[in-house]
């Protein structure tokens, strides 16, 4: 690498829940970057596991068992193994390959994955995504887009909620005032990330806020964030993907230099 690193002397608040940040925040101390990872969400089991667990005694009765995030999948493993359940002749999918990474720790191979994208949409799209009877395991108040598609396409659909996700209690003592505003930037991930963050700034933070570079992980996270508050243009990654967020943050780092 010749010249300065574009990353040299950033801030990058990263906003991911405690596992999920793990595999960002090792990348980042690779650049000479200030990190100051700010949760905005708290990865909890449902209070109520009942509907989950009924769902997953009939598991045989599924053609086809959709897991949506990398939490669905630890989240339900859990179940599904209490209950000492094995997949049979189900297809398995996934939103993305973090999701079929999480999937094969449990030994699980996944048979359809969209190649690029991590949205319903590309699910969707995929010819391979057959199947009358249909399981969706997700978070609590997961978006509504794929259940409804299948459903219009004549699919039986039903949905385990095997995890919530709740604005953290307590926040980092860190002011984020005191991070360089023209040299900062925040990665978000999500709407609610996007809503929690300016739920959990102080005033003078959420004028901060308004006033430094945000990686969005999606155009539709983009939106959600100014019409919270967040004035500045949102720089849109590819999807929320780790590597694709990164790409986004030296595009920015390298346009701010």
């Amino acid at each position: 690498m010749t010249g300065r690193e574009p990353l040299a002397d950033k801030t990058v608040v990263v906003t991911r829940p405690v596992a999920q940040a793990q595999n960002l925040l090792l990348s980042l101390k690779k650049f000479p970057v200030k990190i100051v990872h700010f949760p905005t969400i708290d990865i909890r089991s449902v209070e109520d596991p009942s509907v989950a667990t009924r769902l997953f005694q009939n598991l045989a009765t599924y053609d086809t068992v959709i897991f949506n995030s990398a939490n669905a999948v630890h989240h339900a493993m859990l179940l599904i193994q209490k209950l000492q359940l094995t997949f049979s002749t189900q297809c398995i999918a996934t939103l993305g390959p973090a999701t079929q990474a999480a999937l094969s720790q449990y030994g699980v191979p996944t048979d359809i994955v969209p190649e690029t994208g991590f949205r319903s949409e590309d699910l969707l799209a995929l010819e391979e995504l057959q199947g009358q009877s249909i399981l969706i395991v997700r978070g609590v108040g997961g978006r509504e887009h794929l259940v409804a598609e299948l459903r219009s396409r004549g699919a039986r659909v039903d949905i385990a909620e095997v995890y919530r996700r709740v604005r953290p209690a307590t926040r980092p003592a860190l002011n984020l005032c005191t991070c360089p505003e023209k040299e900062s930037a925040i990665l978000i991930y999500s709407v609610e990330s996007a809503r929690n963050l300016w739920a959990l700034c102080a005033l003078d933070e959420r004028r901060w806020v308004t006033r430094v570079a945000l990686i969005a992980g999606s155009r539709r996270i983009g939106e959600t964030a100014t019409a919270i508050g967040f004035t500045k243009s949102p720089i849109i990654a590819n999807n929320a993907s780790d590597a694709a967020m990164l790409e986004a943050l030296q595009t920015w780092a390298r346009g701010s230099s």
